[in-house]
């Protein structure tokens, strides 16, 4: 049975406030989120990798203790597995995340 095909701007206006997300899709155990940045996150890590690609806007990954890393449109960068880090922008960025599911319940 084919899938629902996914609209892209009706997901985007789902997400009425910072930091929201809402799941495009699932494969296997991993799902990738359209999610809205604006401001920044507190530092956290995770038990898995996850992979940021930025679909409009500009974002930044900081590292503890290490660098920050700069993306703009177009721009991807996996964070490994373990790595205490923050997101965040200077305006706002709509951000596709590829994540397992579970990611978000930490």
């Amino acid at each position: 049975m084919p899938q629902e095909v996914l609209s892209l701007a009706k997901a985007q206006a789902k997400l009425a406030r910072p930091w929201t997300h809402t799941v495009l899709g699932q494969v296997d155990d991993y799902c990738a989120y359209l999610c809205r940045f604006q401001g920044t996150y507190h530092f956290h890590q995770h038990v898995k990798d996850e992979m940021y690609l930025i679909l409009e806007g500009e974002a930044f990954v900081e590292y503890q203790g290490g660098p920050t890393i700069y993306l703009r449109k177009g721009d991807s960068l996996v964070v490994s597995a373990g790595e205490v880090h923050r997101s965040g922008t200077h305006e706002e960025a709509l951000v596709l995340m590829f994540k397992a599911r579970d990611l978000f319940a930490e």
